[in-house]
């Protein structure tokens, strides 16, 4: 760390912390391991599929980096104080938290049942909350620290056939800014990804790989979907010490297709 004229530590991500990504097996997630592992990170990787997971863990330790799986399923606290209590174990206390996993099961209004809503918020916005509450303490007693929650323009502009998705994901920038104030005199920063249509499982639900990237073409003004690498550098720029000045935030990549004021 290093200071300038007020005192104040500037802090970014160094060799050896270790970062925690959930919903690590793959697109966004396994992307953001193999970034921060590529700089000297330790990774633990969690996911509820233990061959997807183990495959990210995989392609981290080819590349010569640092990182270990831990299966758990985010809609069961007990399993989710299961794998704290495992990471912990396993790696110590980290500098980084990325929230990525969340689901997207679709339906209207009318046709939703409340055990799928019910889910989806467990999920998306309940499990976020208990481990920046578990992880926090670490981070506050250490000065040090860094929160990065995965949103979505679904929070912004709405959807058809996913109310439950779009209000975990506006949920996600509430809490993110909640966070933020609450923790930024300890140095714990938080900020959130709001990522647009990417090549990732979730849009290939509805559409083919070459509607996805037609669809890019035809409506997002820099020409091209997002693929998970884009995601994955603005997290590696979120937890490093060019952006010790940044909290609370909402940092929207889309291409231009959605631009916030």
């Amino acid at each position: 760390m290093s200071k300038s004229e007020d005192g104040i530590e500037r802090d970014g991500l160094r060799p050896g912390d270790l970062v925690i990504v959930t919903g690590g097996g793959g697109g966004f997630g396994r992307a953001f391991s193999q970034r921060f592992a590529a700089g000297g990170a330790k990774i633990a990787v969690w996911d509820v599929i233990e061959e997807t997971g183990e495959e990210t863990v995989g392609l981290v330790k080819k590349a010569g980096g640092d990182a270990r799986f831990f299966k758990v399923d985010l809609s069961k606290p007990a399993q989710i104080d299961k794998a704290v209590a495992a990471t912990v174990k396993a790696y110590g206390d980290p500098y980084c938290l990325i929230n990525n996993a969340s689901i997207y099961p679709r339906g209207s209004v009318l046709k939703m049942d409340l055990e799928t809503w019910e889910r989806t918020f467990k999920i998306n916005i309940t499990a976020p909350w208990l481990l920046a509450k578990a992880f926090a303490p670490a981070m506050i007693e250490a000065k040090r620290g860094v929160i990065i929650n995965l949103a979505s323009g679904r929070a912004l502009e709405g959807t058809p056939n996913g109310a439950n998705y779009a209000a975990t994901k506006a949920a996600i920038l509430s809490l993110t800014k909640t966070l933020a104030l609450e923790w930024a005199k300890h140095n714990v920063r938080c900020n959130a990804i709001v990522p647009g249509v990417s090549l990732t499982a979730q849009p290939l639900e509805a559409t083919t790989l070459d509607e996805l990237i037609a669809r890019g073409k035809a409506r997002i003004p820099l020409g091209r979907i997002g693929y998970p690498e884009d995601m994955a550098g603005v997290a590696w720029f979120l937890a490093s010490r060019d952006a010790s000045y940044m909290t609370g935030q909402g940092v929207v990549m889309n291409g231009g297709v959605l631009m916030e004021p």
